[in-house]
């Protein structure tokens, strides 16, 4: 949180301090405030609306509203989510989460008896649950609240508890400099007020926000999209002309992103939201993967005024999924796919080969000798002679065939396009010959073998059934060596 304000979340705990009392000095005082604001009875304020749909993007909530307090009734300015109206004070969540001190916060207000009886949570006019709200504080006097609400249960973060609180600042920020220009030009007013609640709200969010007007010129970039794209104060452009201080691309980074299809661009061009996500190269910044959405902007008779786009820096939560997406098919200790990639790579090579009439040979590798080192020198002896022999098998195939480990010491090969049994017997030998040299552990040099078992595809062959007689050919391979050395 910010400053010294405290936030109360009692919702978990088994008793509530009760509410303030009621003042109704408090009433008179603020209404006397709504009325020198000019804020009662008037039409919406696109500013107000902006700003309430930015504060339920930031909570992840579904509705937002700000809320002000006059004599015997809430006012609800404006809204995101729903359609705002008047309700009479008595039943307002704002006028009892306004009597606590600071930011208010409950997980699920029907846990808490201050709140359950009111028809925004009984069910009468709606069932609230998550709800947190700042206070809207004019000359000292708390005149209403900035809030968001849910019909789930939730919880905020502190972080986001202060953005609201921020949030909520630039609301009274926004009304005060209502008041202080009131009397003033009408359209200097209007343009002044907006430039700067535009540059004070933008700038505080953790977002980046760029918007164009009709004819494609960049008009705002906020202070966040400046970082990201190297500093620079790129207003006053063509998207096109924008391109030219850094490298747009793919989320790959192997193609170059088109302009055309960039989110301002298509809002403006379709009239639609419009979503994509791209790499970000600036000359001056760092390299960035960001999600973008964006949407028109209309004036009250729904003529376009432009386009908005907000960015979001996605580089840390990408990485994380392509790890996971490792992590989860591929073997820890060599990297080589796991059994799960391993059939899946197999069942696409079978369906490739049906099409084609080729043929897919599957070998299954089974190591001599490795329970004695893993028994008579340990595992991590044991792990060092499977991360070579992964190494060495994926040395011994084609780019584009397949070594994958399912398990122990058994590890198989999947290699497409191989030209019948005397091409799949070449790589036999090829893998046998890869396991002569010795192998090096901390412990010493260890001597290790290999019974391989081949499987040739045929039509109808199916990953189970493949695998199954490459395998019942590796123990016929094993069993024939033994044999061998017993009469040897």
């Amino acid at each position: 949180m910010t400053g010294d304000r405290p936030v109360h979340d009692r919702s978990q705990e088994p008793w509530h301090p009760p509410l303030p009392p009621d003042d109704p000095g408090l009433r008179e005082r603020q209404h006397e405030l709504l009325q020198e604001i000019d804020l009662l009875d008037v039409p919406g304020d696109s500013e107000l609306d902006a700003l309430t749909r930015v504060a339920a993007t930031l909570a992840g909530t579904p509705y937002a509203t700000v809320d002000l307090l006059d004599t015997e009734r809430q006012c609800q300015i404006s809204t995101s989510g729903f359609v705002g109206a008047d309700t009479p004070r008595a039943d307002s969540l704002c006028d009892r989460a306004a009597r606590l001190p600071g930011v208010f916060s409950s997980s699920d207000l029907s846990l808490d008896p201050r709140f359950t009886d009111s028809p925004w949570v009984d069910g009468r006019w709606q069932a609230v649950r998550l709800y947190a709200s700042a206070p809207l504080v004019v000359d000292g006097t708390t005149i209403g609240t900035l809030c968001v609400l849910d019909d789930r249960p939730g919880q905020l973060s502190d972080a986001q508890l202060a953005r609201l609180e921020d949030l909520a600042a630039v609301v009274v920020a926004l009304l005060e400099r209502r008041r202080d220009h009131r009397l003033a030009e009408e359209a200097r007013a209007e343009l002044a007020r907006t430039r700067a609640f535009e540059q004070t709200l933008l700038d505080a969010l953790p977002a980046g926000i760029a918007a164009c007007d009709t004819e494609g010129t960049v008009t705002l970039f906020n202070r966040e999209s400046r970082r990201w794209h190297g500093g620079d104060v790129l207003v006053d452009l063509s998207p096109e002309e924008l391109s030219r201080h850094y490298t747009l691309l793919r989320p790959d980074g192997r193609s170059t992103f088109p302009v055309e299809e960039l989110p301002l661009v298509r809002v403006l061009s379709t009239g639609r939201p419009a979503s994509a996500e791209l790499l970000l190269r600036p000359h001056r910044a760092p390299e960035r993967l960001i999600a973008c959405s964006g949407v028109p902007v209309l004036d009250p008779d729904g003529a376009p005024l432009g386009a908005v786009v907000t960015m979001s820096d996605v580089t840390d939560q990408r990485a994380l999924e392509e790890r996971l997406r490792t992590a989860a098919l591929h073997d820890v200790l060599t990297g080589l796919p796991n059994r799960g990639l391993l059939v899946d790579r197999l069942e696409h090579a079978l369906a490739t080969a049906a099409r084609d009439s080729g043929t897919v040979a599957v070998l299954y590798c089974d190591l001599d000798g490795f329970k004695a080192v893993n028994d008579g020198h340990g595992h991590a002896a044991g792990d060092a002679v499977l991360a070579q022999t992964a190494a060495r098998l994926a040395a011994v195939v084609r780019p584009g065939d397949t070594v994958g480990r399912i398990g122990g010491d058994e590890f198989v090969l999947v290699c497409a396009g191989v030209d019948g049994a005397r091409a799949a017997d070449v790589i036999a030998r090829r893998v046998v010959a890869a396991m002569t040299a010795p192998f090096v552990s901390a412990t010493g040099t260890h001597s290790i073998g290999v019974s391989v078992g081949i499987a040739l595809s045929s039509p109808g062959t199916t990953p189970e059934t493949v695998l199954t007689a490459a395998d019942e050919d590796m123990y016929r391979v094993k069993r024939a060596r033994r044999g061998s050395s017993r009469r040897d």
